[in-house]
């Protein structure tokens, strides 16, 4: 799978995944609070995790900044700790796979957006608008 960012400077791609790690982090950071009263013998885990995985999403979320495919990658990955915060809260098990094919579909979508957007310009403006 091609995830390489387009050099766009405020691209689909980027845009899309960025948004879906915050919202991500937001969720860890809720379903922590769901944890707490769930799984009371479980609350320090549980928050440990919640608040690992809030400051790891929001830092994901930025480095998609960099131009780069591995932070893409990076944030596939994240989405597997997501999940496996189904082990606190059962639910998140539901909400953590919702959001895995949601970060999926942006960084596909995403990507074919900019492509698209791309060769649109080159079209249009001239071969010096796509290095935009």
């Amino acid at each position: 799978m091609d995830i390489t960012p387009s050099t766009r400077k405020s691209g689909a791609q980027r845009m899309l995944c960025a948004t879906i790690l915050a919202c991500e982090a937001f969720v860890a950071l809720f379903g922590g609070l769901v944890a707490h009263g769930l799984a009371p013998d479980t609350r320090l885990a549980s928050w440990i995790l919640a608040l690992v995985l809030l400051v790891v999403f929001i830092l994901a979320a930025r480095l998609l900044s960099k131009g780069q495919a591995w932070p893409y990658w990076f944030g596939l990955a994240l989405q597997a700790p997501l999940i496996l915060f189904g082990l606190f809260v059962p639910a998140m098990y539901v909400v953590g796979a919702f959001f895995a094919v949601l970060y999926w579909l942006g960084v596909v979508k995403g990507r074919q957006l900019d492509r698209e957007k791309d060769a649109i310009d080159r079209r249009v403006l001239g071969d010096d608008a796509a290095a935009r």
